[in-house]
């Protein structure tokens, strides 16, 4: 969320996709840390937390669709009924 408010969208996209152990999931949907720490729920809701900023924005974002990520034809992004007015504000 660092990277996407200081005007960085593929940065940040990169630290949400890196190829790490602590960025897989389960089939579960969990996000693995390690053995004796098998699912950490909070990684998940972090990660929602970060898409749903970049698609709807955040408080003095840059106008237009999907401000936090990159506007340079590699992402389609769609929400739905999304309204992210209240992402600002946390």
């Amino acid at each position: 969320m660092t990277a996407v408010r200081l005007g960085e969208p593929k940065l940040a996209v990169d630290a949400l996709l890196m190829n790490t152990e602590k960025n897989r999931y389960l089939p579960n949907g969990h996000n693995w840390q390690r053995q004796n720490l098998p699912c950490y729920l909070p990684g998940n809701g972090g990660l929602l937390y970060a898409i749903a900023l970049m698609a709807a924005g955040w408080q003095g974002s840059p106008p237009g669709h999907a401000p936090g990520f990159p506007r340079d034809g590699s992402w389609t992004v769609r929400a739905e009924n999304f309204d992210g007015s209240l992402l600002g504000k946390l």
